[in-house]
């Protein structure tokens, strides 16, 4: 999707790097250089940032086999990132792909830590169940062929639109 925004001039938005202490390499051959022991050097903030609609623009996206998505699944750091960008004024989501039934949805760093902060303090459920997610403030986002997923129509949805 992102190369597709990029390629049509509509965002400009990459997935960042995972920054990476490099321990040990092996050269099995001259011209090959082969990493056999690395460590995370710090943990990574989000997945993916950039400009769109001259907005900064930066999300986590995430992925699950379940109908719903555990809390387990993503850092305090990673939300306590994604809070920081919208008090500055960015745009900040969370972005959960539903495996088993095909649906793609965002939702807002708002929505999302308010209810991550409602899991913490009961000793409940500490999840997000799919077909709860518009009934707490997310969108779905419509999968296609080009863009795969046009997330940036949701984008438009919930930040410009109001």
């Amino acid at each position: 999707s992102n190369a597709y925004y990029l390629a049509h001039d509509i965002a400009t938005i990459y997935k960042k790097p995972t920054p990476i202490q490099i321990v040990r390499v092996e050269y099995p051959k001259r011209s090959q250089a082969k990493i056999v022991e690395a460590y995370y050097q710090t943990p990574s903030t989000t997945d993916y940032n950039g400009i769109y609609r001259e907005k900064y623009i930066d999300y986590e996206a995430k992925q699950t086999n379940s109908l719903s998505f555990s809390f387990l699944h993503i850092s305090i750091h990673q939300i306590n990132h994604l809070v920081r960008i919208d008090k500055q004024g960015g745009i900040a989501f969370v972005i959960i792909y539903f495996k088993t039934i095909d649906k793609v949805y965002l939702i807002d760093i708002k929505d999302f830590y308010r209810l991550y902060q409602e899991n913490l303090k009961q000793d409940g459920r500490k999840s997000i169940k799919a077909s709860e997610i518009e009934s707490l403030g997310g969108k779905e986002a419509k999968r296609g062929y080009t863009p795969l997923i046009d997330y940036l129509k949701t984008v438009d949805e919930m930040y410009f639109e109001k």
